[in-house]
């Protein structure tokens, strides 16, 4: 049987992130790592594995790339891991903020490049539903994609997505469309 599992960022799963982040893997919008913040995580693994912890306070502000600023929200990093190899990751929103609200919603994953196409998307995003119910109470979630996204949506709809609504995407991000989800 396959071990698949949803959890905390950990150490045993740190080599196979890096080998993710030099094959290109990020996050939603994110860019992909450079050559000196992979060098980075790896000489202090310690550090990287804390940062990735849940921040429940957190402090700062995030600005579009319109010069909108937004505070900080409450979140958490989730490491999807099958067979002991980092697969994917995910971060949960605890909650939502204007910016939320109207663009990245409570969730924002990706797959490492190697590993797309073969079902873990809608695998990670379902056993991050029941973590959101379970752990935060958090239900439905709401999950964004740019409506030129068919891979995306089809990953949210096998999960129970329902289409709440589309919008033209805010605060200078590109992309157009956008649809919003509960799932």
């Amino acid at each position: 049987m396959t071990v698949i599992k949803l959890d905390l960022p950990h150490r045993d799963l740190l080599n196979s992130y890096v080998e993710a982040l030099k094959e290109g893997h990020y996050i939603g919008i994110q860019p992909k790592a450079t050559a000196e913040e992979i060098e980075k995580i790896c000489a202090d693994p310690d550090a990287f594995i804390a940062s990735k912890q849940p921040e429940y306070n957190p402090d700062g502000v995030i600005e579009t790339p319109d010069g909108t600023m937004f505070e900080k929200v409450p979140h958490e990093w989730l490491w999807l891991s099958v067979e002991g190899q980092f697969v994917g990751d995910v971060s949960l929103r605890l909650q939502l903020n204007n910016l939320l609200e109207n663009f990245g919603g409570h969730v924002g994953y990706g797959i490492r490049p190697s590993r797309q196409g073969q079902g873990w998307a809608t695998q990670m995003l379902g056993l991050t539903k029941k973590w959101a119910k379970t752990h935060h109470g958090i239900e439905p979630l709401l999950v964004t994609c740019s409506a030129d996204n068919p891979a995306s949506e089809s990953v949210i709809c096998k999960n129970g997505g329902r289409l709440i609504r589309e919008g033209d995407t805010p605060y200078g991000y590109e992309g157009g469309r956008m649809k919003f989800f509960h799932a």
